[in-house]
C-alpha cells in the first residue's frame, strides 16, 4: 500500500521557476529532501548572492543549514555544515545546533550529512512525522539474499542516511540506479543494479 503525505509542501514563492534556485535547490536535494521529510517546509535562500537551506520550524524559529560562509553554488566544496536555529521576528536570538565547519567544535564529522541530522532531530520542535527505519535487501544473480538494517532513527537522520546508502552503491560499488520512487508518493525506496546483483534500499516507518 502507497504512504502518502509523508513530505512537506515546495515553499510558495515566485522563484520556484528561477533557474538558479532550481539548480541550488536540486545540487543540495540532500539536505532539503531530509528536513522536508522531518515535516518541515524547507527553501534554498539566494539573497544577497549567498546561498543556504531554511526550514520553517513551525514555532516561531527556523533552521539556517550554510556552511564556513554561506553555501558554495557546487556542493562538492562544501567543507563543513553550520546548523543555526533562530527567532524569525528577533533573527539575534539564536543558537548554534552544530558547527562541523574546520575551526567547528563538530569538525571531526566535515561534510558528513548523519551527525548533522542526528542532531536536529533532536532538538525540541514541532514535528508531524513518525521515527522511521533503513534497510536494504541484496539479491545475488543465484537467488542468495543478505539483508542490512539500520536502527530506528528521527526522519531527517534516516532520509540521509538512505542518501548515503545509494551514493555509496553508485559512487562505490558500481551500482547504477534503475528506479526510485517518487518523493509524493511514500517514503524514498530505490532500486539498484550491478552485473546481475540487485538492491533495494527503502526508508520505512517504525511501529514503535
Amino acid at each position: 500500500m502507497t504512504t502518502t503525505n509523508t513530505i512537506a509542501a515546495l515553499p510558495d514563492h515566485n522563484l520556484l521557476s528561477d533557474p538558479l534556485w532550481q539548480r541550488l535547490f536540486h545540487a543540495y536535494r540532500h539536505v532539503i529532501t531530509p528536513l522536508r521529510y522531518a515535516g518541515w517546509v524547507t527553501d534554498l535562500e539566494t539573497c544577497g548572492g549567498q546561498y543556504h537551506v531554511r526550514a520553517d520550524l513551525d514555532d516561531g524559529t527556523e533552521l539556517i543549514i550554510a556552511s564556513t560562509d554561506g553555501l558554495p553554488a557546487d556542493p562538492a566544496e562544501v567543507n563543513g555544515w553550520h546548523a543555526l536555529r533562530q527567532h524569525t521576528q528577533n533573527p539575534d536570538r539564536h543558537t548554534v545546533l552544530y558547527d562541523s565547519t574546520p575551526n567547528g567544535p563538530q569538525r571531526h564529522h566535515g561534510n558528513s550529512l548523519i551527525p548533522l541530522f542526528a542532531r536536529i532531530d533532536g532538538i525540541d520542535a514541532p514535528r508531524r512525522a513518525p521515527r522511521l527505519i533503513v534497510s536494504a535487501t541484496h539479491t545475488s544473480p543465484y537467488g542468495a539474499n543478505h539483508n542490512q538494517t539500520a536502527g530506528i532513527e528521527g526522519p531527517a537522520t534516516a532520509v540521509a542516511r538512505f542518501s548515503e546508502w545509494s551514493k555509496r552503491l553508485t559512487d562505490h560499488e558500481g551500482y547504477r540506479r534503475v528506479w526510485q520512487r517518487s518523493e509524493r508518493d511514500g517514503y524514498p525506496l530505490a532500486l539498484f543494479e550491478s552485473a546481475g546483483h540487485i538492491t533495494t534500499v527503502r526508508v520505512t516507518a517504525s511501529d514503535g
